[in-house]
């Protein structure tokens, strides 16, 4: 049974740190086809930098890091920061393979937009892959739905990006 808790201390960050760390080469060696989109997206330093200091960027009281347990042992994590007084943006849900088609993705999107709701957004915003066709339905099934872009995507992604939102 998964359940789903928030980080909240340092350890819990850099457990959410160090499975994230897989995020990139999963990407990578899954979806070689996209190479291009997937280097750009996850710029090494960039995302080093961002993963060194969560809570920095997701942390209380405008964002969260959700953690995805089955027994005890971590087996995914999301999160959440704001984008303005009324929307946020879901970031970085990631399942190992070892762990997916047990309900885990879902359980962490749900707990996020509970998340959201709670801290009083109105709106929840992400972007995901063009070729990421499961990720995209798992978001349908969630409610969202495609939008235009709420940032400006560098070129060379612009093509491999699709931008989803879901009105809380």
């Amino acid at each position: 049974m998964v359940h789903v808790r928030e980080a909240v201390s340092a350890e819990d960050f850099q457990e959410a740190a160090r499975l994230l760390r897989d995020f990139p080469a999963h990407q990578r060696e899954h979806y070689k086809d996209h190479l291009a989109v997937v280097e750009r997206y996850f710029d090494p330093v960039a995302y080093e930098k961002e993963l060194g200091d969560l809570p920095a960027k997701y942390g209380a009281p405008d964002g969260c890091v959700l953690l995805g347990f089955d027994n005890e042992e971590l087996v995914g994590a999301v999160c959440l920061h704001r984008l303005d007084s009324e929307a946020c943006e879901m970031k970085r849900l990631f399942v190992p393979i070892a762990h997916r088609r047990k309900g885990v993705a879902e359980a962490l999107s749900l707990a996020l937009l509970d998340a959201a709701r709670n801290k009083g957004y109105g709106i929840m915003r992400l972007d995901t892959g063009a070729f990421l066709v499961e990720s995209q339905a798992l978001y349908r099934k969630l409610g969202f739905t495609y939008t235009e872009p709420y940032y400006a995507a560098p070129e060379v992604l612009r093509d491999g990006l699709v931008f989803m939102q879901l009105h809380l």
